[in-house]
């Protein structure tokens, strides 16, 4: 009975050096952003901005018209008209209407590097929360395999009369606590896979294996340097950098609105009973009204650019506070692990071992081998935790430099 007890708890404290394949969490995340409908949303609007960029900056149609004059004929013979006619934008504001319209197709494909990120950490943050799920229940069995054991031992020596019907009953009750906490974590699995099902679009009941964990390396270069990598790299900023060049375009454009538009013509009269006339003209807009509203436009698309520019200074900072908060996350959880690892998981092994030593012995009650379980399975449990929360924070941090982090190692 001591060495089935012994080989059970081994195999529970091994539980912490389980790793996973990367290929798992990488095929999940292509599948989310292969499949998921809002980034093919996103570029069909994105697409949508490119066909009106081309719609704005294209020349009006001419126009045809005929006309008949001097009807009822009178002491001029009747007379018919063919003219044809052009409207001439003044130059540059086609080239501005389009700019602007161009700056909006940025915008909206910053959008959709925005979208893609977000899925990318969504996809991350239910693919850990799965792992941890697999962690828990891994050590779960385990730990139901010990208190098993150790109540089959309490029942032993009930039978031996070397203790009393409490101890067997108490051994009982901590696997029937431990059977509650698997079928919880077997519902929150569930959740957590339709969760992933939802971002790749896929039917929530589409099975998904339990994933394991290989640490993700730390990325080099140091916080500093990925600060740097942010701050060219976030699509919120590029975002911003479009939204201030439209209306800097927006603002060239109130300013050359005034400016006339040209008509041009040239028509033939048929002239009925005589020889056929030619003629030509040109018109153009006079900026008596319009100027003043442009002006008010222009400025008013300044003051837009300028408040764009101040958000994106206070866009940096808040990305910077992200990046960094995240490295400081993750920098935190590979420490705990060390210290879990080096000191905790150890001392925990060796307490549950003692206990069960002195248990065999009768030198220790039952409470003190069932407490020293608790004690190794809660250790392995924060393990697993702090495994995954520095894998979040580190796909935070991703997110928060807005592309792949790389590393060198562990």
């Amino acid at each position: 009975m001591k060495s089935r007890l012994l080989a059970a708890m081994l195999a529970l404290a091994s539980l912490g050096g389980a790793q996973a394949e990367e290929a798992g969490l990488t095929a999940i995340v292509a599948d989310v952003l292969a499949r998921n409908p809002s980034l093919r949303a996103g570029a069909l609007r994105r697409r949508a901005f490119q066909d009106e960029a081309a719609a704005a900056g294209a020349w009006p149609d001419p126009t045809v018209s005929v006309m008949l004059d001097r009807v009822p004929m009178g002491e001029e013979m009747p007379m018919i008209r063919y003219e044809l006619s052009q409207m001439v934008p003044w130059p540059g504001k086609l080239d501005l209407a389009s700019r602007a319209v161009e700056q909006q197709e940025n915008s909206a494909a910053a959008e959709l590097a925005v979208r893609r990120l977000d899925l990318r950490l969504e996809a991350k943050r239910a693919y850990f929360m799965l792992l941890l799920n697999a962690k828990r229940r891994e050590v779960s069995s385990a730990g139901r395999g010990l208190a098993a054991g150790i109540a089959g031992a309490a029942l032993g020596r009930y039978a031996a009369g070397q203790t009393g019907h409490h101890d067997v009953a108490r051994a009982q009750v901590e696997v029937a606590a431990i059977d509650v906490e698997l079928v919880n974590l077997e519902g929150e699995r569930a959740s957590v896979v339709a969760m992933l099902n939802a971002l790749r679009n896929r039917p929530v009941e589409t099975a998904i294996a339990d994933p394991s964990g290989a640490p993700s390396p730390m990325p080099s270069g140091g916080l500093a340097a990925l600060v740097g990598r942010a701050a060219a790299a976030r699509p919120e900023l590029k975002g911003m950098a479009a939204m201030r060049s439209e209306a800097q375009a927006m603002a060239a454009m109130a300013r050359k609105e005034p400016y006339p538009d040209l008509m041009t013509g040239v028509w033939l009269n048929q002239n009925i009973g005589a020889a056929p006339s030619f003629g030509a003209m040109i018109g153009g807009t006079i900026p008596i009204f319009g100027a003043a509203k442009q002006g008010h436009l222009a400025r008013a698309f300044d003051a837009r650019a300028e408040g764009v520019a101040e958000d994106q200074a206070e866009m940096r900072a808040m990305i910077s506070s992200e990046v960094a908060g995240a490295w400081h996350r993750a920098q935190a959880a590979a420490r705990q692990m060390e210290l879990l690892r080096a000191v905790a998981l150890p001392k925990a092994r060796e307490s549950f071992e003692a206990a069960l030593a002195s248990y065999g012995t009768a030198t220790a009650d039952l409470v003190a081998v069932l407490d020293a379980r608790r004690a190794l399975q809660g250790a392995e449990l924060v393990v697993a935790e702090v495994m995954v929360r520095r894998e979040i924070a580190l796909a935070e941090l991703e997110r928060a430099v807005g592309g792949p982090l790389g590393g060198d190692g562990p």
